[in-house]
């Protein structure tokens, strides 16, 4: 029954409306490909404690999404090597190549509990 009052909703509505949810819910799921994506070859390249969230971020210009990465930081040379070597592999993806994203990166500090703290 609730499968065929869905129905019957779309069929009462016009087919442009009809259209415009479909690449809605196809454009965010392009998107989230582009997220696994991205965090698939984030790992290779800053290792497995590396994560990746989709920012809010609105529909406008040239962009579809915000991707902010947090990754291991110890140097800052070290880490702007990993950084190219990450933008090289997402610019030559062919999941990526096609979505523009911007890549936010987010330094994650090792835990330093045991060094300083207060208890």
């Amino acid at each position: 029954m609730i499968g065929e009052s869905k129905e019957r909703e779309h069929t009462a509505m016009p087919w442009g409306e009809i259209r415009e949810i479909r690449d809605s819910q196809r454009e965010r799921w392009e998107v989230r490909a582009g997220q696994w994506r991205t965090l698939e070859l984030a790992r290779a390249v800053f290792g497995e404690e590396t994560s990746v969230r989709l920012a809010s971020y609105p529909d406008r210009g040239g962009f579809r999404g915000v991707l902010r990465l947090g990754v291991p930081f110890d140097d800052l040379d070290d880490h702007r090597r990993r950084e190219q070597r990450f933008l090289a592999q997402a610019g030559a993806d062919p999941v990526l190549e096609r979505l523009p994203l911007v890549f936010v990166f987010d330094p994650v500090l090792p835990d330093r509990r045991g060094s300083g703290t207060r208890g």
